[in-house]
């Protein structure tokens, strides 16, 4: 059991694990975007990550139940907003730098004099 265990807090990603983002996602928009166009197929591969429109929106959805184009439609959204926004989140935690509590107290004592 590791310290932030012990002390009853536990992060769904390891120390470990962030340092490994850190050290293959930081400054690399790139790998982002490749991976952004392994999971998901798109009409422009230079667009900013989460401002992807994907080919899926070209099947045709007239050969099917309205139901079922609805639940389809629905699963897409909700697959390429889940994968959007993992991408920003490993962009985010790869480009973070973490603050010790001591930095973030002394931070936050200085905002509120202000």
């Amino acid at each position: 059991m590791n310290e932030e265990q012990k002390k009853g807090r536990q992060m769904r990603i390891s120390e470990i694990e962030i340092d490994l983002i850190k050290k293959t996602f930081r400054d690399n928009e790139k790998l982002l975007k490749l991976l952004r166009k392994i999971f998901l197929p798109e009409l422009d591969p230079d667009v900013p990550l989460g401002q992807n429109i994907d080919l899926w929106m070209t099947v045709p959805i007239g050969q099917t139940s309205t139901e079922n184009a609805v639940i389809n439609i629905m699963a897409r959204n909700q697959l390429i907003q889940h994968v959007e926004s993992q991408l920003i989140q490993l962009n985010i935690l790869a480009n973070t730098d973490a603050k010790s509590l001591a930095e973030v107290k002394e931070r936050m004592s200085k905002d509120s004099a202000k």
